[in-house]
């Protein structure tokens, strides 16, 4: 393996030492710290710790377990606090539980309520409980789509299996988390939700090429990026498909999964241009461990761009990790760059979040339990939010009719754990938690004491009094937990609900797949989200009446991905249908029905149109496209349409640069140029269609406002003194013609790379329209300048849809493409252009000017130009 040379002065053991320390994460055993953690921070520097169950026995406990893990890299000489980190993702994953902290919603619960606000609120409450103990850091929210129903890893823990609604409720819980003062990490990237293998336990794969992560895995995580999440977690999956990673010397047999793989990570920071905390997760997770061995994983991973290793376990492995990685240091395979860029990165986080001079935190049994019973009601809320009624026979929900009711409650003497995320604190300390089941019953029977239970097991026939109680019952309410990856619970459930038809209420406390397709069989169903004592809670509220239900499924109710939508043809019936919604959608923005038609069919266009909306996108050379106009009727808003206009014309206007020979897109924006519609979004256009935008993997707003000109040229062109100025300048000027044009179009291509701007001259000079183009020349005749000047008339002109929009309407021209010759600049010659252009505008008969797309300030205001439209730049 070649050395990559370092290029700055080398770094002493120690400097190697504590800088390579802060990039590691490190779990250990115990209630208190460990010698094995005391050595880490104190001979290591280790930056972050990791807090797991096995570390929480407590409230008082927790605190001061935290506040000695600080004073111990106090006195071992740390610069800054640690980082404490722990998986309080809520719901399936709740590393701090009841009583310590109030059991609060998980993901898929807070996506069944469908308000975003919910999850900040229990992020929010999140972070107050983390912060109050001591943790800095919180390993959440999943950004991952749950897409694939049998996934045994996510599940529950994603909002939805839609990318749009992930990003929603994944953004509304960074920022509570961050205004809460914990740093959040989304993950885990590029996407875990496609798959049925579990990285704790395998490798999984996932085929998927980069075009089409673009349509869902990445949609979450490009739209955290957009909102400024501070970390991003890596995920361990192969994904084949993304780059030209190819089987290692490590693991010949596959390629590179995304944790290890600087393909993947590119896409992270050059594609999405992020520059937060990208951390690995667990290296001691069989995904990673089993093929590369978790030591030279770490290696692998800083070497690919993550930032900080994540080991959880055993001390071996951590410290034969760090020790790998400072000896790759210095063998020249990691560079000190590397190692210093995401030093740098720890430090500016450490710096956002952590105050090292504060006090040691305290916390007394009073202000614990008003914290707990805040949130306590904000739980119950939202679980009260999220319970759903799939469906119910009428009449049967709620249990009103009989409060004592002879009602049999029915469950699996155990659920399956949820995956490896909760099996994977192995190890002395494990947390061993109570099936949360066994207090179903008495949450039942607070209701109506008369409710006895039943469970039932794998392999084994119900006794004959079961049997008898289930036959005699008025009602039937069914527990299952992950029956759809359960047969012995999914059989049973079914061969019941045959028997009991719509006497049965079956509930699936976890995923929501275990009876959602059989509507013959199980006729009434709800769903909870997670098997928590809390949430089951709130659908005994719901069936027994005490609460309306409010949750709407979050997974299985995508509409096809097209939804009905058609590409657009040059017919007449197409553009008298865009301009008949145009009419309706943009008001504010009137259009003539000619003009319309006029520009809409340039060449690279894409068009799409819906019996509720439009979307007109262009391919504008060299790899660049955009999409001009996305208009949706106000009525048929946020159902999807307007993301499913933007996903078709992004992958076709790929498949568009893929024909002329780019390997993609080498941007995609938001505006167009010729035609010219808006150059970007206008600045007053609502926040909430700002966003759509942003929670669609655009960013914005980018750079400085564009903006349109206006002059009004009726009495003066320009002020006296700068008229006066520019009249000395040696040059000459005339309208181009034919005898001018070779000249002309040779100097343009060489000194104007915009394919845009020369083929403005050249449309022009097709259409017998030079009069529309003053050319100034020097002192030897040689042309040294050039400007469009266009009338209403011009062809040019006839692009811009707004023209008419501008004070001077129908007597509004267009300066456009001023360039000057390189030989020739900064001698004055752009200020004589423009008024000499507006001069034989004006002669003309044109009474105001338009320049339009102005990035530059104060160069056109010397002659009297002020801003008329203002627009905002978005880019992919």
């Amino acid at each position: 393996m070649a050395a990559i040379t370092n290029t700055t002065a080398p770094w002493s053991d120690e400097e190697l030492k504590a800088k390579v320390g802060q990039l590691f994460i490190v779990g250990f055993y115990g209630h208190a710290p460990s010698e094995d953690i005391k050595t880490l921070i104190t001979t290591h520097k280790v930056g972050t710790v990791i807090l797991f169950s096995r570390n929480i026995q407590s409230g008082t406990q927790l605190l001061e377990l935290t506040n000695s893990l600080q004073e111990i890299a106090k006195s071992a000489g740390h610069i800054q606090d640690l980082f404490i980190g722990i998986d309080q993702e809520n719901g399936l994953v709740t590393r701090i539980q009841p009583p310590i902290a109030t059991q609060l919603p998980g993901a898929m619960a807070l996506g069944a309520t469908k308000d975003p606000a919910n999850a900040y609120k229990v992020a929010l409450a999140t972070a107050e409980m983390l912060k109050g103990f001591g943790i800095n850091m919180n390993y959440a929210p999943i950004a991952d789509i749950n897409s694939e129903p049998k996934n045994p890893v996510i599940g529950v823990r994603s909002p939805s299996d839609d990318p749009e609604t992930v990003g929603r409720f994944v953004s509304a819980h960074v920022k509570g988390l961050q205004d809460g003062g914990v740093v959040p990490c989304v993950k885990h990237f590029p996407g875990h939700g496609d798959t049925a293998t579990d990285s704790h336990y395998g490798l999984p794969v996932i085929s998927k090429s980069k075009d089409l992560l673009e349509t869902c895995e990445l949609v979450p995580f490009r739209r955290a990026v957009v909102k400024g999440v501070d970390a991003v977690m890596t995920a361990h999956i192969t994904m084949p498909g993304i780059g030209k990673s190819k089987p290692t010397e490590e693991n010949p047999s596959q390629s590179l999964p995304a944790s290890l793989n600087p393909d993947a990570l590119n896409i992270l920071r050059k594609d999405m241009k992020y520059n937060g905390l990208i951390v690995s997760d667990c290296l001691q997770m069989e995904g990673v461990a089993a093929p590369y061995g978790t030591e030279r994983a770490a290696v692998m991973a800083l070497k690919a761009g993550t930032d900080c290793a994540m080991i959880c376990h055993t001390m071996a492995a951590q410290v034969g990790a760090i020790e790998l990685v400072v000896q790759a240091v210095k063998s020249g395979e990691l560079s000190q760059e590397r190692i210093q860029a995401s030093v740098e990165r720890v430090h500016r986080l450490k710096s956002k979040y952590l105050d090292s001079g504060a006090a040691t935190i305290t916390l007394t049994p009073t202000d614990l339990k008003s914290r707990n019973q805040r949130h306590a009601d904000l739980a119950s809320e939202v679980y009260g939010k999220s319970t759903t009624i799939v469906r119910a026979e009428p009449g049967i929900i709620p249990l009103t009719s009989n409060p004592t009711a002879n009602i049999v409650f029915v469950r699996p003497a155990k659920i399956p754990s949820g995956g490896g995320i909760l099996d994977f604190e192995v190890g002395e300390g494990a947390a061993t938690d109570t099936d949360p089941l066994v207090h179903y019953i008495d949450l039942l029977q607070a209701r109506n004491p008369s409710v006895t239970e039943v469970r039932f097991y794998d392999g084994i026939p119900l006794t004959q009094v079961a049997e008898q109680a289930i036959a005699e019952a008025e009602f039937v309410i069914l527990a299952t937990g992950n029956a759809d990856l359960s047969s012995y619970q999914k059989e049973f459930g079914l061969s019941l609900g045959k028997r009991l038809g719509k006497k049965m209420i079956a509930v699936a406390t976890c995923n929501p797949y275990d009876f959602l397709d059989e509507v013959g069989e199980v006729k009434n169903y709800v769903t909870i989200y997670e098997p928590t004592v809390e949430a089951f809670e709130s659908a005994v509220d719901v069936m027994f009446g005490a609460i309306k239900p409010s949750g709407i499924l979050p997974v299985g109710t995508r509409s096809p991905p097209n939804m009905g939508i058609r590409a657009v043809t040059s017919s007449d019936k197409d553009v008298d249908k865009i301009w008949s919604l145009w009419q309706e959608i943009f008001t504010k923005w009137p259009i003539q029905r000619q003009r319309l038609a006029e520009i809409l069919y340039k060449p690279g266009w894409k068009h799409y149109l819906h019996d509720n909306g439009f979307c007109l996108a262009y391919s504008v050379g060299d790899g660049h496209a955009r999409i001009s106009v996305v208009g949706v009727l106000p009525g048929f808003r946020g159902k999807g349409l307007g993301t499913a206009f933007v996903r078709m014309a992004h992958a076709e206007l790929k498949i568009v640069a893929s024909q002329h020979g780019q390997s993609g897109l080498e941007s995609f924006g938001i505006g167009s140029v010729f035609p010219r519609f808006w150059p970007g979004i206008p600045i007053d256009v609502p926040q909430v269609d700002k966003e759509f935008f942003l929670h669609r993997g655009f960013r914005g707003p980018t750079g400085p406002t564009s903006r349109d000109l206006f002059r009004d040229i009726t009495s003066d062109v320009a002020p006296p003194d700068v008229v006066d100025r520019v009249s000395k300048l040696p040059f000459k000027f005339t309208p181009w013609s034919p005898a001018l044009e070779e000249e002309c179009m040779t100097k343009q291509r060489a000194n104007f790379k915009c394919t845009g701007w020369v083929q403005a001259y050249e449309r022009l000079a097709a259409a017998n329209q030079h009069h529309e183009v003053m050319v100034a020349f020097d002192e030897n005749g040689a042309q040294v300048g050039w400007t469009l000047m266009c009338s209403p008339s011009a062809i040019i002109s006839q692009e811009l849809a707004f023209l008419p929009l501008m004070p001077a309407k129908e007597k509004t021209g267009l300066i456009a493409c001023v360039g000057v010759d390189e030989s020739t600049r900064g001698k004055g010659l752009g200020l004589a252009l423009l008024i000499k252009a507006m001069e034989n505008m004006r002669e003309r008969g044109i009474e105001g000017v338009l320049i339009d797309w102005v990035v530059i300030r104060g160069f056109y205001e010397r002659l009297g130009f002020e801003a008329h439209f203002e627009y905002e730049n978005y880019d992919w």
